[in-house]
Protein backbone atom coordinates (compact mmCIF):
# COMPACT_ATOMS: atom_id res chain seq x y z
CA UNK A 1 0.00 0.00 0.00
CA UNK A 2 1.36 3.21 -0.88
CA UNK A 3 0.06 6.65 -0.05
CA UNK A 4 -2.83 4.76 1.50
CA UNK A 5 -4.29 3.02 -1.37
CA UNK A 6 -4.30 -0.54 -1.67
CA UNK A 7 -2.55 -2.21 -4.43
CA UNK A 8 -5.34 -3.55 -7.00
CA UNK A 9 -5.54 -3.60 -10.63
CA UNK A 10 -8.36 -3.70 -13.38
CA UNK A 11 -9.42 -6.70 -15.74
CA UNK A 12 -11.48 -5.81 -18.63
CA UNK A 13 -14.81 -7.80 -18.24
CA UNK A 14 -15.26 -10.41 -20.49
CA UNK A 15 -18.73 -11.40 -22.04
CA UNK A 16 -19.12 -14.88 -19.70
CA UNK A 17 -18.20 -12.64 -16.77
CA UNK A 18 -21.25 -10.37 -17.64
CA UNK A 19 -23.27 -12.62 -17.85
CA UNK A 20 -22.94 -13.39 -14.17
CA UNK A 21 -22.23 -10.03 -12.95
CA UNK A 22 -25.50 -8.52 -14.83
CA UNK A 23 -27.92 -10.89 -12.90
CA UNK A 24 -26.71 -9.93 -9.40
CA UNK A 25 -26.39 -5.92 -11.12
CA UNK A 26 -30.00 -5.69 -12.12
CA UNK A 27 -30.99 -7.28 -8.74
CA UNK A 28 -28.69 -4.70 -6.50
CA UNK A 29 -29.93 -1.73 -8.56
CA UNK A 30 -33.65 -2.60 -7.73
CA UNK A 31 -33.13 -2.98 -4.10
CA UNK A 32 -31.71 0.60 -3.96
CA UNK A 33 -34.50 1.66 -6.28
CA UNK A 34 -36.42 0.76 -3.70
CA UNK A 35 -34.56 2.01 -1.11
CA UNK A 36 -34.55 5.54 -2.10
CA UNK A 37 -38.04 5.62 -2.50
CA UNK A 38 -37.74 5.69 -6.65
CA UNK A 39 -39.96 2.40 -6.98
CA UNK A 40 -42.67 1.08 -4.09
CA UNK A 41 -43.40 -2.18 -5.66
CA UNK A 42 -40.73 -5.14 -5.76
CA UNK A 43 -41.60 -6.25 -9.51
CA UNK A 44 -41.36 -2.58 -10.83
CA UNK A 45 -38.16 -1.60 -9.44
CA UNK A 46 -36.51 -4.89 -11.21
CA UNK A 47 -38.33 -4.46 -14.12
CA UNK A 48 -37.27 -0.86 -14.28
CA UNK A 49 -33.32 -1.63 -13.35
CA UNK A 50 -33.35 -4.72 -16.05
CA UNK A 51 -34.52 -1.91 -18.61
CA UNK A 52 -31.71 0.06 -17.84
CA UNK A 53 -29.38 -2.52 -17.76
CA UNK A 54 -30.70 -3.61 -21.22
CA UNK A 55 -30.48 0.31 -22.20
CA UNK A 56 -26.62 0.76 -20.87
CA UNK A 57 -25.05 -2.34 -21.76
CA UNK A 58 -27.04 -3.26 -25.22
CA UNK A 59 -24.12 -5.02 -26.38
CA UNK A 60 -22.71 -6.65 -22.87
CA UNK A 61 -19.57 -6.53 -22.24
CA UNK A 62 -18.40 -5.75 -25.49
CA UNK A 63 -21.31 -2.68 -25.94
CA UNK A 64 -19.53 0.76 -27.10
CA UNK A 65 -18.20 3.41 -25.24
CA UNK A 66 -18.25 1.44 -21.76
CA UNK A 67 -15.77 0.55 -19.63
CA UNK A 68 -16.19 -2.26 -17.48
CA UNK A 69 -13.74 -3.90 -14.94
CA UNK A 70 -13.29 -6.35 -12.57
CA UNK A 71 -11.22 -5.18 -9.87
CA UNK A 72 -8.47 -7.56 -8.55
CA UNK A 73 -6.57 -7.47 -5.07
CA UNK A 74 -2.87 -7.73 -4.11
CA UNK A 75 -3.88 -11.75 -4.28
CA UNK A 76 -5.47 -11.63 -8.02
CA UNK A 77 -8.48 -12.03 -6.56
CA UNK A 78 -12.08 -10.74 -7.99
CA UNK A 79 -12.85 -8.48 -5.44
CA UNK A 80 -15.23 -5.86 -6.99
CA UNK A 81 -16.74 -4.55 -10.39
CA UNK A 82 -16.41 -1.30 -11.09
CA UNK A 83 -17.10 0.23 -14.24
CA UNK A 84 -18.07 3.91 -16.31
CA UNK A 85 -19.55 4.57 -19.57
CA UNK A 86 -19.21 8.21 -22.28
CA UNK A 87 -22.13 10.07 -20.74
CA UNK A 88 -25.15 9.79 -23.35
CA UNK A 89 -26.14 13.47 -21.79
CA UNK A 90 -22.87 15.72 -21.53
CA UNK A 91 -20.54 15.59 -24.34
CA UNK A 92 -16.63 14.50 -22.68
CA UNK A 93 -18.29 13.49 -19.35
CA UNK A 94 -17.61 9.88 -17.99
CA UNK A 95 -20.75 8.89 -16.49
CA UNK A 96 -20.25 5.75 -13.50
CA UNK A 97 -22.13 2.63 -14.46
CA UNK A 98 -21.39 0.44 -11.27
CA UNK A 99 -18.94 0.30 -8.37
CA UNK A 100 -18.77 -2.00 -5.72
CA UNK A 101 -16.25 -4.16 -4.04
CA UNK A 102 -17.37 -7.34 -2.31
CA UNK A 103 -18.88 -7.05 1.26
CA UNK A 104 -15.94 -8.74 2.82
CA UNK A 105 -13.45 -6.50 1.59
CA UNK A 106 -15.16 -3.26 2.07
CA UNK A 107 -13.78 -0.88 4.80
CA UNK A 108 -10.07 -1.54 4.15
CA UNK A 109 -9.49 0.80 1.35
CA UNK A 110 -10.16 -0.97 -1.97
CA UNK A 111 -12.93 0.98 -2.84
CA UNK A 112 -11.43 4.28 -2.61
CA UNK A 113 -8.32 2.73 -4.43
CA UNK A 114 -10.59 1.25 -7.13
CA UNK A 115 -12.33 4.73 -7.35
CA UNK A 116 -9.33 6.50 -7.61
CA UNK A 117 -7.86 4.43 -10.13
CA UNK A 118 -10.67 4.57 -12.20
CA UNK A 119 -10.80 8.35 -12.48
CA UNK A 120 -7.34 8.18 -13.40
CA UNK A 121 -8.78 5.90 -16.67
CA UNK A 122 -11.22 8.17 -17.57
CA UNK A 123 -8.87 11.20 -17.25
CA UNK A 124 -6.23 9.22 -19.60
CA UNK A 125 -9.37 8.42 -22.39
CA UNK A 126 -10.09 12.20 -22.83
CA UNK A 127 -12.82 12.49 -20.29
CA UNK A 128 -13.02 16.33 -18.97
CA UNK A 129 -15.39 15.21 -16.08
CA UNK A 130 -16.72 12.10 -13.85
CA UNK A 131 -20.48 12.33 -13.49
CA UNK A 132 -21.85 9.23 -10.94
CA UNK A 133 -25.61 8.62 -9.63
CA UNK A 134 -25.36 7.97 -5.73
CA UNK A 135 -28.13 6.87 -3.11
CA UNK A 136 -28.71 8.43 0.35
CA UNK A 137 -29.24 5.31 2.22
CA UNK A 138 -25.70 4.41 1.19
CA UNK A 139 -23.74 6.78 3.49
CA UNK A 140 -20.57 5.40 2.99
CA UNK A 141 -20.66 6.07 -0.63
CA UNK A 142 -21.91 9.56 -0.16
CA UNK A 143 -18.79 10.18 1.95
CA UNK A 144 -16.05 8.74 0.05
CA UNK A 145 -17.74 10.96 -3.32
CA UNK A 146 -17.31 13.75 -1.07
CA UNK A 147 -13.94 13.50 0.30
CA UNK A 148 -12.86 12.60 -3.77
CA UNK A 149 -13.96 16.46 -4.52
CA UNK A 150 -17.66 15.20 -6.13
CA UNK A 151 -20.36 18.03 -5.54
CA UNK A 152 -24.30 17.29 -5.83
CA UNK A 153 -25.38 18.84 -8.58
CA UNK A 154 -28.79 17.48 -8.90
CA UNK A 155 -30.79 16.27 -5.62
CA UNK A 156 -33.66 13.77 -6.23
CA UNK A 157 -34.75 12.86 -2.52
CA UNK A 158 -33.55 9.58 -2.23
CA UNK A 159 -30.48 10.17 -4.61
CA UNK A 160 -28.64 12.69 -5.52
CA UNK A 161 -26.18 13.22 -9.08
CA UNK A 162 -22.86 14.21 -7.96
CA UNK A 163 -19.77 15.00 -10.58
CA UNK A 164 -16.35 16.49 -10.30
CA UNK A 165 -14.49 18.56 -12.79
CA UNK A 166 -11.16 16.86 -13.30
CA UNK A 167 -9.54 20.51 -15.17
CA UNK A 168 -10.13 21.70 -12.30
CA UNK A 169 -7.84 19.90 -10.36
Amino acid sequence: MKNGLKQISFKKMNNEEFKVYSKWSAKAYADHLIKSGDEKFRFKALRAAKSEFRDVFPDGADSADNYLYIVMNEKNEKIGVIGYQKSPFEENAAFVTENVIKEEYRGKGYGKSAFIMIQEDARKKGFSKMVLNVFKHTPVSYAMYDKNGFKVIEDHGGSAIMEKNFVEE
